[in-house]
């Protein structure tokens, strides 16, 4: 099993924000700043020059690019000379994005989503070792693109974002790790590395990087810190509320009809808090007493996860999140 690797992914700051956040986590030994690019938010390569140019050590990851609205040569591109800049430093995420935002929002096809994701890859890691690529995919078609200068590194780190079991066996195929999902169970987890292992075979998935997304409240007061997270776990329930049984609910045991109501509610502008049971919190989140948070933190580690992802909560200070992160789970766990 990978090293077991404490991460930050915060997407809703300003970059200045950014850069003051990734300068504490550095000095605080987390391995790795993760940079969503959700839409409509600051885009993910600014954010990531920034802190690559603010720091010397911390890894950055882009979690995640979509092959819909960013050509494969585009982001090989862009991520190059990030890496430039950061000596090395950089992660390249790829996933299918959510696909409200691409398909309504922006307009754009959606269908074929793995084979899109496999088509970029195949492109980026042809063009950063310097090859010319003619490439005639289903979604991916170029004509003699090369880049025009060489890149730091010709072999990079390429994660996949990804959720359902056939793109997960994909990650274990073609990718160096996973960023999976917020709201991760111990049972998700353990569904994720077993996709992972169909995908790599022979070669094995021991020693495979499972990142994912982690959503935390910590505090003494164990009531408190576990209701301040119910309005953020009632609004991503709400949001997959059109995929009542995926893999995320399924394997846990989240019932359905109520991911399908907590999203009715919600339709309805309201935000239904009491829908959000304890169980909810405890599967879903790392909420709770700082005793409670290492047992259920534990319990991720024990089915897999190499490094948590430390997200935001809306309403709390980016440097209360690091803070307790570090001094009650960081410092007490590795």
């Amino acid at each position: 099993m990978p090293r077991t690797e404490f991460a930050i992914g915060f997407e809703n700051a300003t970059v200045q924000q950014f850069v003051e956040a990734a300068r504490l986590v550095e000095e605080l030994g987390f391995s790795t700043f993760w940079i969503p690019e959700d839409y409509f938010y600051r885009g993910a390569f600014t954010i990531a020059a920034a802190i690559a140019s603010a720091t010397t050590s911390l890894k950055i990851g882009i979690g995640v690019l979509n092959p819909f609205t960013r050509h494969p040569a585009l982001i090989a591109m862009e991520f190059a000379a990030l890496d430039e800049l950061a000596q090395g430093r950089a992660i390249l995420g790829i996933g299918a994005g959510v696909r409200a935002w691409i398909e309504i929002n922006l307009r754009l096809d959606y269908k074929g989503a793995s084979r899109a994701i496999r088509e970029s890859v195949e492109v980026i890691r042809a063009m950063m070792r310097g090859d010319k690529v003619d490439y005639e995919g289903r979604h991916v078609r170029t004509s003699g693109v090369k880049l025009n200068f060489s890149p730091l590194r010709k072999e990079i780190p390429i994660h996949l974002g990804v959720l359902g079991p056939r793109n997960l066996a994909l990650a274990g195929e073609i990718a160096d790790g996973v960023l999976l999902s917020a709201m991760l169970s111990p049972a998700y987890i353990r569904f994720a590395r077993e996709a992972i292992a169909r995908g790599r075979g022979p070669r094995g998935a021991s020693d495979f990087p499972v990142a994912g997304y982690i959503l935390s409240s910590i505090g003494e007061d164990d009531r408190a810190a576990r209701d301040a997270i119910k309005p953020l776990l009632a609004g991503l329930i709400g949001l997959m509320a059109g995929e009542p049984k995926n893999p995320l609910f399924a394997t846990a045991g989240l019932d359905p009809d109520l991911v399908v109501a907590i999203g009715a509610r919600l339709a309805n502008g309201e935000m239904p808090v009491e829908m959000i049971s304890d169980w909810i919190v405890d599967t879903f989140a790392i909420a709770g007493s700082p005793e409670r948070c290492r047992e259920n933190l534990a319990r991720l580690f024990d089915a897999g996860l190499t490094s948590p992802v430390f997200f935001e909560i809306p309403g709390v200070p980016h440097q209360r999140t690091i803070g307790d992160v570090h001094r009650h789970l960081l410092s007490r766990l590795l």
